[in-house]
């Protein structure tokens, strides 16, 4: 198992909690308050911060790909031609 560049030892408390090390605390800019979903994947632990505002953070994702109105606007030409 490699590990992260930005790595720390922590130990979870007897509420299992643990603290978040000020270097990556910094790194990934993570405020007081901050959402994270806690998931395992292969054995191991998966922290990732959730954005406060997802759909604004999802914004633009499918920027890159066709155009999906450009795609369903030409499938409904098609059909209306078909008619």
């Amino acid at each position: 198992m490699a590990i992260a560049q930005t790595s720390s030892v922590v130990k979870a408390s007897s509420k299992y909690q643990i603290a978040i090390p000020k270097a990556i605390r910094r790194k990934l800019d993570i405020r007081p308050g901050q959402r994270f979903l806690i998931s395992e994947r292969d054995g191991n632990i998966v922290v990732t911060p959730v954005p406060a505002d997802p759909i604004r953070h999802l914004r633009g994702i499918l920027s890159e790909g066709p155009s999906v109105t450009e795609e369903l606007l030409a499938e409904r030409r098609r059909d209306l031609e078909h008619e």
